[in-house]
């Protein structure tokens, strides 16, 4: 049956069919049906890749920040219900992704969280409302406490930043010198997919093949910012008072990674924050339960005082 195509068809055929262009389209329609754009925001020596939609004339966007290893695509499913009201922009954050990855660089939770800041505050210098998942919900937590007065309202979701009082399923892994995101070949990301999701969304062969040789071609990225970060050792712990925003913790009870003790320490050390637990959900909401997610989203936004 090839040789009924020409060579030179087959060639562009091939081309137009490789597995990384195939995935490209799958994300590109995502972000389209989501009311999306990619776009770039900058500071200094860094460029973060950045999607960006609804109302361009809403001078507060909604930022929502991905955790370790993960991509500004992890919120778009929740953003499609966004942006028909609300101005939204998901970067990604530095050493990840399409982000600028020097290896001279300290990926500390506060460097990334200043890096962000400092990008987006050219394009948002009214305020943001802050959502962030894991390690981008310490980050977004870093950023509410440096720039309180600029951060209108906070949404923490399964969020990294401090001590869980109850060891993770993730702890107790890595004490036993185990870790999930330490693949050996393609076939083990199904089952990291499996730990760290409660809920698996379907998704096709080919694309889960190619993230799964992303995933496995920036180890030594990952490996050098975990370093980073454990030697960080963050605990923002006795800071919480600090932070004023409007909050919400937004947890599933089936988290693997940071266990709900630590969603209810930002609660209690939050004045004023909610608590939310999502049922049957693990470690990413967005992903998992988009709609509840969003719905958190704007209540929490809607809780911040009235934009000028």
């Amino acid at each position: 049956m090839p040789a009924l195509v020409p060579s030179s068809s087959r060639s562009r055929l091939s081309s137009v069919l490789h597995p990384s262009r195939l995935v490209g389209a799958v994300f590109a329609a995502r972000r389209r049906l989501s009311g999306l754009r990619l776009d770039e925001l900058r500071t200094g020596r860094f460029r973060m890749p950045a999607l960006v939609g609804g109302p361009p004339t809403q001078r507060v966007p909604v930022v929502m920040v991905h955790g370790f290893t993960d991509t500004k695509d992890s919120f778009v499913d929740t953003a499609r219900l966004l942006t028909p009201t609300h101005r939204v922009i998901l970067p990604d954050l530095p050493g990840f992704s399409g982000a600028s990855q020097p290896l001279d660089h300290c990926y500390s939770v506060h460097s990334t969280a200043a890096l962000l800041a400092e990008a987006l505050h050219e394009r948002a210098p009214e305020g943001i409302h802050l959502v962030g998942n894991s390690l981008g919900g310490a980050v977004a937590a870093c950023m509410a406490l440096e720039r309180g007065a600029w951060v209108r309202s906070l949404t923490l979701i399964g969020a990294l930043g401090v001590r869980m009082p109850r060891p993770s399923a993730l702890q107790h892994h890595m004490q036993a010198g185990l870790s999930p995101f330490g693949l050996r070949g393609e076939e083990d990301y199904a089952g990291f997919l499996r730990f760290v999701l409660e809920r698996v969304p379907p998704m096709p062969g080919f694309v889960v093949r190619q993230m799964a040789r992303a995933q496995l071609a920036r180890g030594a990225m990952n490996d050098k910012i975990m370093a980073d970060l454990l030697d960080e050792g963050l605990d923002l712990t006795a800071r919480l008072p600090e932070i004023k925003v409007p909050t919400m913790v937004l947890w599933g009870d089936c988290d693997r990674l940071i266990d709900l003790s630590a969603g209810r320490v930002f609660h209690q050390g939050i004045a004023d924050a909610k608590l939310v637990v999502l049922s049957g959900i693990g470690h990413c909401p967005q992903v998992e339960a988009p709609r509840a997610t969003a719905r958190r989203i704007r209540d929490t936004v809607a809780r911040a005082q009235p934009e000028a």
